[in-house]
């Protein structure tokens, strides 16, 4: 019992560390420098700590530990003391009327557990109590994605609000060239009225993603129970993006990730149902002890006696061959989950790289040369070769790219987010041994 409480103090150690470990994500996302924020910004470590101190979903873990311990004192409670007493031949007739010929008897009677019954109950108590700390950390990961999620949500937003903020400086800018060519004479009165109107529409933009993104903040804000938020901004770069480590890793690591862990403890708890279950085939001996007064010969004795059910442990055998079975059933569930999980790795870490290849191909091949299409469009517009139409479509395209910019960085954030909650590692762990290497 004390390598078992040992061994369940060294989980809980390796947990808490765990949890100030995981999701690495926040070292990317969020920006180092975090002493210099202006007030009103929210960091992503900031709130992870208040989601896992106010969670009530990670709290109601507490009040079952404490019905788990309630359950260990009952279970290593030892068979009670039964007290006795009895009285026959009396109130009858004739010779055995009245109480002159009565024997009254006062009896002391328990039972002797045999199998070791006693420490089996206790283990499987104990056995309870290491499932529910491996669903905590389960539930502690999802809570922990799902904070960064939303936080990430808030991230890409604002980015969205500097695009729609620059595209409504772009239809301002144009607007005011199309006006000056209208009332020059050079362009006609429409497409003043087109620029007007595009303006108007952007201006629109800018006024909704800063309503989404303020209903976004209250999302997060909810993570930790707070209905009204006191920040207004979330820290970090949305463009920090790690490489991938390789599929290979990932899957070394989800061995070891809590998600399997609860298969594991669960395991382990039907053994220990098992061993009660074994337990209970040896019958246990049921023994009374007293002391009897015989009124008629006006004279004390003692009494003494035992018994032990016949066939216990045939009759016992349906439940054990169930409990057997249900073993054997939580192995394969294991594994099931396990397959299940791989395929979701490989999932999120696919849809991650395809991310990260949309984001290089549009920072570095897409939005430049668009940018230096809109500057070319744009001149040639002034000087009267291109037309309006022209100018406001190939702004667009630019305004199109920088959104695809933001959702794929977003894309490739938020699957990070499930590939550690899948293995329960840091992302950059997968690879922190190249990263030793080279800072060597």
């Amino acid at each position: 019992m004390k390598y078992i409480s040992l061994l369940g103090s060294l989980r809980r150690r390796a947990w808490a560390l765990s949890t100030m470990l995981v999701l690495a994500t926040a070292n990317t996302v969020a920006s180092a420098q975090t002493n210099n924020l202006p007030h009103g910004t929210m960091t992503l470590q900031s709130a992870i700590k208040r989601t896992l101190a106010n969670s009530p979903e990670l709290h109601e873990f507490t009040f079952r530990q404490k019905a788990i311990e309630g359950d260990i004192k009952t279970a290593s409670l030892k068979p009670a003391l039964n007290v006795g007493a009895e009285v026959e031949n009396f109130l009858g007739s004739g010779d055995v009327s009245g109480i002159k010929e009565s024997e009254v008897t006062l009896t002391l009677s328990s039972i002797i557990e045999m199998g070791d019954k006693l420490n089996s109950r206790k283990a499987f108590s104990e056995a309870k109590s290491t499932v529910i700390e491996a669903q905590k950390r389960v539930r502690t990961l999802d809570v922990l994605a799902e904070v960064t999620r939303r936080y990430i949500d808030v991230l890409a937003q604002q980015a969205l609000i500097d695009a729609q903020k620059e595209a409504e400086m772009l239809a301002r800018y144009t607007y005011q060239a199309v006006a000056k060519r209208a009332e020059a004479g050079a362009s006609p009165a429409y497409e003043q009225k087109r620029a007007e109107a595009a303006l108007a529409k952007v201006r629109l933009d800018v006024i909704a993603a800063q309503r989404t993104k303020q209903a976004l903040i209250n999302s997060l804000a909810i993570m930790w129970g707070e209905q009204y938020p006191t920040f207004s901004e979330v820290d970090g770069d949305l463009f920090a993006l790690q490489k991938s480590p390789s599929l290979s890793a990932l899957f070394a690591n989800l061995l070891d990730s809590p998600n399997l862990d609860v298969y594991t403890e669960e395991s382990r708890l039907q053994a220990s149902q098992v061993r009660l279950t074994q337990a209970a085939n040896q019958a246990d001996l049921s023994w009374t002890a007293g002391i009897r007064r015989i009124n008629g010969i006006d004279e004390t004795a003692f009494v003494a006696g035992v018994s032990m059910p016949l066939f216990a442990r045939d009759r016992n055998l349906g439940e054990y061959e169930k409990q057997r079975a249900i073993q054997g059933q939580l192995a394969q569930q294991k594994e099931s989950a396990k397959q299940a999980l791989y395929h979701q790795l490989n999932m999120a870490l696919m849809v991650r790289n395809n991310a990260l290849l949309n984001v290089d191909a549009l920072k570095d091949a897409i939005i430049p040369p668009l940018r230096q299409a809109l500057e070319m469009v744009e001149q040639a517009y002034i000087e009267g070769r291109f037309s309006y139409l022209e100018w406001v479509s190939t702004r667009q395209e630019l305004l199109d790219a920088k959104q695809a910019l933001i959702q794929s960085a977003k894309q490739a954030h938020q699957r990070s987010v499930d590939i550690e909650s899948l293995t329960g590692q840091p992302f950059a762990s997968a690879f922190s041994t190249s990263l030793s290497s080279n800072a060597q």
